[in-house]
Formats: structure tokens, C-alpha cells, sequence
């Protein structure tokens, strides 16, 4: 049974609740202000809504910053019957508000009163417990937005090597009937918090990444409003008529929720499922260990692709194959070829005439993470579709 973020912890004044163990103490910072924005309207396309902020020691000098853009994303969040919960974290203290109807007003308030926490960054822990009891099981699409350097790290401080955050997102949205989209919002600039971040949105190919600075501007917090809470069809921006002086919003000319400044790979079929480059990246691939033998359990995850590419039967499409840095180039140029190969096989098995497609071999030439972790490596093992006409 789902519990709201708020019903599990005491509550005090204004909606805003916190839970503060091993006897850590909240610290004040110095305010900024957020961004005043005005919410997009449109029909709303989420049932669940719940935004974290990181409020752990390794944001000391980002987290005023990071508060501003909760701050300003909540102003943003369109008016409508949804759920609406909003978390804080650092070490084990929590700070938690909502859980209920969306309500602005107690979600601005907590925003506001959001403190400086320290501590670890558990997110793995925040997204196992906090997360997973807030949204359920629902058949309804759940977003989960997250401000964040992405320097996740368990209790002890221990950097996130083994990826335990990517995977509690995944078990969180396998975990559901309904649709999980993860909105990774990076404050700060780091490598690997941007890597880590990129990964947890491209869990599900409903995913973003973007940026505390990309966001700072009205038109840029409406898009991104649209793009997270509203359905697909409201999710166009529409430009007045009588506007005037109005920065536009970021264009999606694909409408595959990947604004065009941002999208790496333009033109995607319609309902392609894509990562947050918007580039279309076969979800949940899985091969054997230095082998091109697929693993069973993807037929289903392959579903989508197939129904793209039957919609769309005069499109040629090029499978591109990918792998990571371990192992000598040239093995690694090969291994892809042969993983490139294999879902091609797949997909002519699944009806669609091999005339359509092409196959290609990258190896380790055009890694999209650095290799220097486990989670980053399993990011660059990958098989994309390209459209070549």
C-alpha cells in the first residue's frame, strides 16, 4: 500500500516535516532567490509527483543554488489533481512535505524552509524507501525529479561505485504497472555527478537531464514543467499571439521530450523510445559476458522498438553496436559488430525485412560516460538505432 512522504514522519506547522537521526543538526545558509515563473497550463499527464533536493555535505557551497531551483520549480508545477510530495536528504536526516493533493502552498513553504542537512548522499537509500512508499504500485505515470551533484555515496560516505542509485531506480521502475520518469536536475558541474545523473534519467526512456543553470529562466522552467507534469499532446508549447518580448520556450521539433539545444540526435521516430540525449537507445539490452547472445528476458523490453519500426515501414534504420574500454580495441570493434548483429537478427525475426536494416560496428570509438567506473561502463556497453532514410 503506497504511504505519502508526509504520513511517516511528525508533522509540524506549514505541511513541512523532519526526521533528524544520529543526532546531525540542520544548518542555516545564505538565501537566493528563485526564479519567479508563471506555471504552464494544460492537462495534467502525471498521477504522482515527488521532487528530492539534496541537501548533503558535499553540496556546501551549491545548495543555496539547488534550494532556488526547488524553489522555482515548484512555482512551475502546473495547477491540478495529482499527487504532490517533495523531500530533502542529507545522511540520515530527512525533511519531507505533501503527500496528498498537489497543494503549492505547502510545497512552496517547505521549499523555502528547505535547511542544509550535511552528511552522506544516499540517494540509492532516498529512492529504495522515501520514493518507493511515496508512489506505490500505481497504473499512472510517476515523475521523480532530483536536484542534485549526483556524487551519490552510501552512509558512510563511500562514493557510489557499484551503482547502487541506478539500480534502486531501476527496481523502483520495474516495482510499478504504471510509467516512472526520472528528471535528473545537476547542480554544480561534475563529471561524474553528471554521468551518474544522466544514467538514472535514462532508466526509462521518459527520462531528462538538465542542468540548475540551464533552468534558469522562466521560459526554460515552463518547457521543463511541460515536458515533467503535463500529458504529451499539452506538452507543446504554445505561443501567445499577442506576446510580446517573450523569450520562446526550447523547441522539441521530434517530440521525443528532448529539447532541440539538448538533443543529440535529431529527427527520432515518433514514439521511439530514447535516452535523455534523445538519441534511441535499445532499453534494458543485455548480453552475454564477451558475447553477442542476448539475453532471453529482452524480447519484451524490444516490444516498443518493434511496433516503432513496423509504424514507420519505409524508414531504413542502422544498428550501431557499442562497448566499453576493457579488453583490446580491436576485440572490443568486433564484439560490437556482433552485438549489432544480433538484434538485427532479432528484429528480422520479429518480421521486420533485413532490406531495412544496416549494421555497424563503433567498439569503444564513441563512449557516451567515461570509463572509469562500473556504472559508466555498463552506460557505454550499448546498442542505439539510427535513421538513415
Amino acid at each position: 500500500m503506497k504511504k505519502s512522504l508526509a504520513s511517516q514522519t511528525l508533522g509540524v506547522a506549514g505541511g513541512l516535516a523532519v526526521v533528524a537521526m544520529l543526532g546531525a543538526c540542520a544548518t542555516p545558509v545564505q538565501y537566493k532567490e528563485p526564479v519567479a515563473v508563471t506555471p504552464p497550463s494544460g492537462s495534467v499527464g502525471v498521477t504522482q509527483a515527488v521532487t528530492i533536493l539534496d541537501a548533503s555535505g558535499s553540496e556546501n557551497v551549491g545548495f543555496p543554488g539547488a534550494k532556488a531551483t526547488l524553489e522555482s520549480i515548484v512555482a512551475a508545477m502546473p495547477s491540478g489533481r495529482y499527487e504532490a510530495s517533495q523531500l530533502s536528504f542529507g545522511g540520515s536526516q530527512r525533511e519531507t512535505a505533501g503527500g496528498g493533493n498537489f497543494d503549492r502552498a505547502t510545497l512552496a513553504a517547505a521549499a523555502k524552509g528547505a535547511t542544509f542537512l550535511q552528511g552522506s548522499t544516499p540517494l540509492y537509500s532516498v529512492l529504495d524507501n522515501e520514493v518507493t512508499d511515496a508512489i506505490g504500485d500505481g497504473s499512472g505515470r510517476a515523475a521523480v525529479v532530483i536536484i542534485s551533484d549526483g556524487l551519490a555515496t552510501d552512509y558512510q560516505g563511500r562514493a557510489d561505485e557499484a551503482g547502487r542509485a541506478i539500480a534502486s531506480a531501476r527496481a523502483l521502475s520495474e516495482s510499478r504497472s504504471g510509467e516512472v520518469c526520472f528528471h535528473t536536475v545537476q547542480n554544480g558541474n561534475d563529471p561524474a555527478g553528471a554521468t551518474l545523473l544522466r544514467s538514472i534519467a535514462d532508466v526509462t526512456s521518459c527520462g531528462s537531464f538538465t542542468t540548475t543553470t540551464a533552468l534558469g529562466s522562466s521560459s526554460a522552467l515552463q518547457q521543463f514543467s511541460r515536458n515533467v507534469y503535463l500529458s504529451k499532446k499539452s506538452a507543446v508549447a504554445k505561443t501567445p499571439a499577442a506576446a510580446v518580448n517573450v523569450a520562446a520556450a526550447p523547441r522539441d521539433t521530434d517530440g521525443d521530450g528532448v529539447i532541440d539545444p539538448r538533443d543529440e540526435c535529431p529527427g527520432t521516430l515518433s514514439k521511439a523510445p530514447v535516452d535523455s540525449r534523445g538519441c534511441w537507445r535499445l532499453n534494458d539490452l543485455r548480453f552475454a559476458v564477451n558475447g553477442a547472445g542476448i539475453e532471453t528476458d529482452f524480447d519484451r523490453s524490444l516490444a516498443a522498438d518493434i511496433a516503432v519500426l513496423k509504424a514507420n515501414p519505409g524508414v531504413r534504420i542502422r544498428v550501431d553496436g557499442h562497448t566499453d574500454s576493457d579488453g583490446p580495441a580491436a576485440y572490443n570493434q568486433g564484439l560490437s559488430e556482433r552485438r549489432a548483429s544480433a538484434v538485427r537478427d532479432r528484429l528480422v525475426a520479429a518480421g521486420i525485412s533485413a532490406d531495412r536494416l544496416e549494421v555497424k560496428g563503433f567498439g569503444e570509438s564513441e563512449p557516451v560516460a567515461p570509463n572509469d567506473s562500473a556504472a559508466n561502463k555498463r552506460r557505454n556497453r550499448r546498442v542505439e538505432l539510427t535513421i538513415l532514410d
